[in-house]
């Protein structure tokens, strides 16, 4: 699965549709720190991520955005 945008956090419910040894390509983060991140199911509960490089790119709609630190 890749994902054509940036997402605040990666989706849960994507990381559920992969078989073990399937891939995610996601790229996580916030402006101006966004990083392309590969998702790789290693069993039916685990996964591993390997961050890969550094872009910024256009958020896309409809994801969850992760929760702010507020005071």
């Amino acid at each position: 699965i890749v994902l054509s945008g940036s997402v605040g956090q990666v989706p849960q419910d994507l990381l559920q549709h992969l078989t073990i040894g399937g891939r995610l390509g996601v790229i996580v983060g916030d402006d101006p720190v966004m990083q392309c991140t590969i998702v790789t199911r290693t069993s039916e509960t685990d996964f591993r991520s390997s961050a890969t490089w550094e872009t910024v790119v256009q958020r896309l709609q409809g994801f969850a955005e992760p929760a702010r630190f507020q005071f």
